[in-house]
């Protein structure tokens, strides 16, 4: 039988950070209710569509899905056990703020099935968490690693951002050596600015300056030097795990495997063909309760655009894209098509070729420039 990841979208948050651009809000414990309502309604009448599939992997998302009520993330979890057929030993994944868990919320996500938990602490400074709006602190992310080891827990995520403004070396140094503690994987991004957000107006209007890019390079592989000596390995560009503590779920999206999204916005790819519900609480809701179409948009990629997508992501990976497999999937041999672009690539060392792999490992830093020359 087929396996397929499922994605639930939690988009309520207690407040919203100043560089986040994803669908979510601050809202009432009654518009909470009503959302849940509405997802477990299309989750349940969406099961038969995927009854031939083995549920591999689970992840809560968001928005902050800890700061849902007690009482409903277990519903969701046991909806989805009920409902489809979750395999024995999958990985089941839920996003958490720091000053959202607590002992007795930790045990309530452990006793339903969750497996792993992602926390977000982003920083160990509490004037850098201060700066982009976060309202934990880093006493409340020892705390909740606590909370979530003493019911349990043994996979847990920390989220780290790199290219805060005002950021040094040294508050790296604290938040690596710390993350790498308590953590048996950590996410490392680098900020990203996006239009529209609060972090964007204060950077166009000179109230804050992000640090140039090749500071924040720096800084990134700082990162990863501290992490290699903690034990991490790097997976993927931005991803490090201790040895069998790969974000399953992540990765099988990368290697182009289907999964299904609920929840609002939510992103489904599923036999070819990508599609996402309506980015919106009210509208979702009203939709599922009249028995209309979710669905906002919905596309069938064709091969070549499917070919784009798995070395766009494949690349992404430590391990890098199989040749064998494009050839067999795709009836297209890189090794001739793309000759003198891999020729470049790899007198410049960005790439290598090992065991009918091409990997780009050597070359992450200029990963988009490698990227445009193999599609």
């Amino acid at each position: 039988m087929k396996t397929l990841g499922i994605y639930v979208h939690i988009p309520f948050c207690a407040s919203k950070c100043y560089y986040c651009d994803f669908y979510s809000c601050v809202t009432k414990n009654e518009t909470q209710q009503n959302y849940v309502a509405s997802l477990i309604k299309e989750i349940i009448n969406s099961a038969n569509k995927f009854k031939n599939y083995n549920i591999d992997t689970i992840f809560i998302g968001g928005g902050t899905p800890s700061v849902l009520t007690p009482g409903l993330i277990p519903l969701i979890v046991n909806t989805i056990k009920n409902h489809f057929n979750v395999l024995n030993n999958a990985e089941i994944t839920m996003e958490a703020n720091p000053n959202s868990i607590s002992y007795e919320s930790a045990l309530e996500w452990f006793n339903c099935g969750i497996n792993r938990v992602s926390v977000g602490l982003q920083s160990s400074s509490n004037k850098l968490l201060k700066l982009i709006n976060r309202i934990h602190t880093f006493n409340d992310y020892t705390n909740a690693i606590n909370h979530l080891k003493a019911v349990g827990f043994k996979n847990i995520n920390t989220d780290v951002m790199l290219g805060l403004p005002r950021q040094k070396a040294s508050d790296v140094k604290h938040t690596i050596k710390n993350a790498s503690k308590f953590s048996t994987h950590i996410s490392c991004y680098t900020l990203i600015l996006e239009e529209n957000t609060p972090l964007y107006n204060m950077v166009k209007n000179g109230e804050l300056k992000l640090p140039k890019e090749t500071k924040t390079l720096s800084l990134f592989n700082y990162a990863i030097k501290l992490l290699n000596k903690n034990g991490f390995n790097r997976y993927e560009v931005s991803n490090f795990c201790l040895d069998g503590f790969k974000c399953v779920h992540n990765y099988n999206c990368w290697k182009l495997k289907p999964y299904v999204g609920f929840g609002a916005s939510a992103h489904s790819f599923v036999n070819g063909y990508r599609y996402n519900n309506i980015a919106n609480i009210e509208k979702y809701i009203t939709n599922i309760n009249s028995g209309a179409s979710v669905i906002e948009e919905k596309h069938k990629s064709n091969t070549t655009e499917l070919l784009e997508e798995y070395l766009m992501l494949g690349l992404r990976l430590s391990e890098g894209i199989n040749l064998d497999y494009i050839k067999k999937t795709f009836g297209v041999d890189l090794l001739v098509t793309k000759q003198k672009e891999i020729s470049e690539l790899k007198k410049l060392n960005l790439i290598e070729i090992k065991n009918n792999n091409l990997s780009a490992l050597k070359g992450f830093r200029v990963l988009n420039q490698i990227i445009l020359m193999l599609v």
